[in-house]
């Protein structure tokens, strides 16, 4: 379960922000949105993110997404001199070689046992860790497990898993996941839980879901089930591939190095194609079924499809889900259901969490969203990226507000103003 989440210097994100999915107190808020962890604190099972085009709402999942690949992969995948990969904020002198900084607030759960709490972070530059840090709550008192400045760290008591990790950890890697390549049992729960809260974007093309689990029968149920739950008439689905090693008729050098890739990946797929079954009919009759290939179905099938598995997994594991441009190609209306089944207390009994961005004004009413569940992301006018509530917004929000129409007036701010487009037609010859 995640709680918050804290940038700083990270490409259009200058100052520093906070992203919560903590619940507020306030009276008169659908509480079928929220859920307690631990006995005590409320938290969200979703959030969505408005703003104008170029605002900065990518770079939020970006930072995400990059501060969760470092904290896992750095320490196997870095080599010595590599770059870490982190893009601070350019258009200002006063960033300039000054490090980006992340911090997530996060909740594991272990079998039967109550929840932990966990504060992780690090300040990085694109050269080097300059500071990373664990702490856990244990017992209401939170507590170090780890901190490091540079190269030097220490760890306590409560971790000692990190004592014999300290001197295999480069410049360019995290502490965390080096401690768990290592097999300590915390670095790896905590890696175990970073692997499996997902970020992804609606912009891209390419599928969630692998020709592994559409091979397995009870997962390609699910994905079909799916489909058919937002009323696309998909009766069953194929896959095809293509090894890299099953080409003909080309160049001996391109042979070759398919021949070496496919040496070191055995697994590597060079072009995947999904098919989608229909039913055909001779007059009412159902008499069979037609298959058409992922390139002739409509792209709303096709995001669904590549939806499907990150949504039932999160659903049915309680784990975090993040997705940039959620609306991309998707009628308002599934848009609407499938926030609906991440608030409910039936489909969602595990507390599984939602956080989209997009344009879909349709689905900003106070009865789908708490105004602690509406977050805006807008562009000053020096290129940096404010991150805010409307829970927090300087001006009283209204329990019963229109909050579409509202926001679409610009009374909180975060939309384009655009400007009389003129149009320059070149003068006719007569």
């Amino acid at each position: 379960m995640l709680a918050e989440f804290f940038i700083e210097n990270y490409r259009s994100f200058k100052e520093k922000h906070t992203f919560s999915l903590t619940s507020t107190k306030i009276d008169k808020l659908s509480e079928s949105n929220a859920f307690t962890m631990g006995g005590k604190e409320q938290f969200l099972k979703t959030a969505v993110i408005y703003g104008a085009n170029a605002s900065g709402k990518s770079n939020f999942f970006r930072a995400l997404s990059f501060f969760l690949y470092f904290a896992v992969n750095s320490g196997p995948r870095k080599q010595i001199g590599d770059s870490t990969g982190t893009e601070p904020f350019v258009f200002s002198k006063q960033t300039e070689g000054k490090p980006s900084f992340f911090e997530l607030i996060f909740y594991i759960t272990q079998d039967d046992k109550q929840p932990v709490r966990y504060r992780y972070g690090f300040s990085i530059t694109e050269k080097e860790m300059v500071n990373e840090y664990l702490f856990a709550v244990y017992n209401v008192r939170e507590v170090n497990l780890f901190t490091r400045e540079g190269q030097a760290i220490n760890t306590t008591s409560y971790f000692r898993e990190g004592s014999r990790s300290k001197e295999s950890v480069r410049n360019n890697s995290s502490f965390l996941s080096v401690c768990a390549q290592n097999n300590g049992e915390i670095a790896a729960q905590i890696v175990g839980y970073f692997n499996n809260l997902k970020v992804t974007s609606g912009l891209s093309n390419r599928s969630l879901v692998t020709r592994k689990e559409i091979r397995n029968v009870k997962q390609k149920k699910r994905i079909v089930d799916f489909l058919k739950y937002a009323d696309i008439h998909i009766t069953n689905i194929k896959s095809e591939v293509m090894l890299i090693d099953s080409k003909e008729g080309e160049d001996p050098e391109v042979k070759a190095f398919f021949a070496y890739l496919k040496k070191k990946m055995p697994d590597i797929e060079e072009q995947k194609m999904f098919y989608f079954g229909h039913r055909m009919y001779d007059g009412e009759e159902a008499v069979g079924e037609r298959y058409l290939s992922e390139n002739d179905e409509s792209a709303g099938t096709i995001k669904l499809f590549s939806y499907s598995l990150p949504i039932l997994d999160a659903l049915k594991n309680g784990t975090p889900l993040f997705i940039d441009e959620f609306d991309t190609s998707l009628h308002p209306l599934i848009v609407e259901t499938i926030i609906k089944l991440f608030n409910s207390v039936k489909t969602n009994p595990k507390n599984a969490q939602l956080v989209i961005s997009c344009h879909a004004v349709n689905i900003l009413t106070n009865k789908l969203f708490r105004r602690d569940q509406v977050w805006f992301c807008e562009k000053d006018q020096y290129g940096a990226s404010g991150l805010y509530s409307l829970i927090t917004y300087n001006k009283p929000v209204r329990n019963d507000a229109a909050l579409d129409k509202n926001y679409l007036q610009g009374n909180y701010g975060a939309i384009p103003y655009i400007g009389e487009i003129a149009l320059q037609l070149e003068p006719q010859e007569s």
